[in-house]
């Protein structure tokens, strides 16, 4: 008797049972909170950010423009001179030898050093540059924070590499100290065009971090 009172599941119009409609509850708060973990994971774009901040479309860019031209001085300034700073960073490295040779470089290796270090290091300021600007601008037309990040990253790059630069460089008593003051001013405009991109406007404007959370990494099902 019980049997033919009994709803059939497969009947469209029957009234489901109270813990029928528990079990879609709990499934459906289940996949909302799934959902809501992914959707954090990957949070979405605004459609129209609006334009750019002027701390980045404008400041950062007159600052590294600076710091370019700073950068290119020096350039110019080395390859016109490389022979004379190859030689002074030689006879540099010969006195090392000379005074501790435990502690410098070997001595057939010096003419190598000297011939290679100067105009590798003068090449490198170029290539900074030219990855920094990019960087810079395509962090504010394509609203992007990791781009700005790589930005920031290339610069304390570029900015600790400097101190080496002005030592082997342009550290000696036959090359103008005025070139150490315009290595010291291009790291210092570098460092406040990078200042400029962390503005308090830029990161508001700035989508939200993608990064994932360690935690949901080690969650069962986690991908």
């Amino acid at each position: 008797m019980g049997s033919q009172n009994s709803p059939d599941p497969d009947q469209p119009d029957r009234i489901p049972t109270q813990a029928e409609l528990d079990a879609e509850d709990l499934a459906e708060i289940a996949r909302t909170s799934k959902d809501r973990d992914v959707s954090s994971w990957y949070p979405t774009r605004p459609d129209d950010a609006g334009p750019p901040p002027v701390a980045l479309a404008l400041h950062a860019r007159v600052a590294w423009w600076g710091a370019a031209a700073m950068g290119l001085v020096t350039v110019v300034y080395g390859f016109l001179n490389l022979g004379l700073i190859s030689d002074l960073l030689r006879q540099r490295l010969l006195d090392g030898v000379a005074q501790d040779p435990k502690n410098a470089g070997p001595a057939n290796q010096v003419d190598s050093i000297a011939g290679f270090f100067p105009p590798f290091m003068l090449v490198m300021i170029v290539v900074f540059l030219a990855i920094e600007y990019p960087l810079l601008v395509g962090a504010a037309n394509h609203h992007s924070r990791h781009v700005r990040n790589f930005f920031v990253a290339t610069v304390v790059v570029n900015v600790l590499s400097v101190p080496i630069g002005i030592d082997l460089l342009l550290r000696y008593p036959e090359v103008s100290s005025s070139m150490i003051l315009v290595a010291w001013i291009q790291a210092g405009l570098l460092v406040i065009s990078a200042l400029c991109a962390m503005r308090r406007p830029v990161n508001r404007w700035l989508p939200e971090s993608t990064r994932m959370k360690p935690s949901k990494m080690f969650r069962p099902g986690a991908r």
